[in-house]
């Protein structure tokens, strides 16, 4: 049986991780690889509603001069950003 973290728990761990767009960058690269070597054309990623917006906006731009598709969407608690290729 999985045991889940309280929500409180939760939102302690969040605010002592000191995550910055270069942690999520290096996943979202790992995913986008892990995505194309299955055959896959999108990436899905959920980044935290602290970040910068304009870190969001360079990341979006840097991976539309590299060819990719980029649909970002801005929720009430987080960001969602999809990538895609074709």
């Amino acid at each position: 049986m999985a045991n889940f973290l309280t929500a409180e728990q939760a939102k302690v761990y969040s605010d002592h991780a000191k995550l910055d767009i270069e942690l999520y960058k290096q996943r979202l690269a790992s995913l986008i690889e892990e995505n194309a070597k299955q055959g896959n054309t999108a990436v899905f990623t959920v980044l935290p509603k602290h970040l910068p917006l304009e870190d969001i906006r360079n990341l979006s731009a840097q991976l539309t001069d590299l060819g990719y598709q980029v649909r970002f969407e801005l929720n009430e608690f987080f960001y969602s950003f999809n990538v895609y290729w074709i």
